[in-house]
């Protein structure tokens, strides 16, 4: 079996922040390689900077489930997922939020976001070019949504996960049927 670095380091900083309450903004990449005992390094030979290392934070301890999307993906089903897991690690999510520079948490939020829509709108449509006006709708969606998300976290979370889950998935799903009308899986891909 692997060690699996990155998720050492990951849960690292997670503790750090977590556990010892320290100010993720305060952590230094020496403080993180003290506590997950890998070298400067091996560190640096699997993220760029203390950033990346936050943004693989939330990519494989928060939204994993959004990688690729088969047949059987429910969107409602791994976003309420998503964010039970995003409340589990809310005051490193809220602190990661606040911070700006290269490759911030919430610039990482919408490209993935985005990157993820687009992909999984293209793959429903099937080898036909995805129509102009569905890719515009996908971007306004995760756009809006991924703001959302970024509120709520900043906000405390004061929405059930369902509830947001729910929410979002409806407002998403809104004009979808026509859009996808003549795509090789028809129909509204957030109901």
């Amino acid at each position: 079996m692997a060690i699996d670095v990155e998720l050492i380091v990951i849960d690292a900083l997670l503790s750090l922040v977590e556990d010892d309450g320290e100010q993720l903004e305060r952590i230094t990449v020496k403080r993180i390689l003290e506590r997950s005992g890998v070298s400067r390094q091996t560190f640096y030979n699997h993220f760029l900077d203390k950033n990346d290392l936050i943004c693989r934070v939330y990519e494989r301890r928060m939204v994993r489930a959004f990688n690729d999307a088969d047949e059987g993906f429910s969107y409602r089903k791994e976003l309420t997922l998503a964010l039970r897991l995003m409340r589990e690690h809310g005051e490193f999510l809220r602190q990661a939020c606040h911070m700006d520079g290269q490759n911030n948490l919430r610039d990482h939020m919408l490209e993935r976001a985005t990157r993820f829509d687009l992909a999984w709108h293209q793959r429903l449509c099937g080898d036909d070019p995805m129509p102009e006006e569905l890719r515009l709708a996908t971007t306004y969606h995760v756009t809006a949504s991924v703001y959302m998300t970024i509120a709520w976290i900043l906000s405390g979370f004061p929405t059930a996960e369902e509830e947001l889950a729910e929410l979002v998935a409806r407002m998403r799903g809104i004009g979808m049927e026509k859009l996808f009308e003549g795509a090789r899986t028809p129909g509204n891909p957030y109901a």
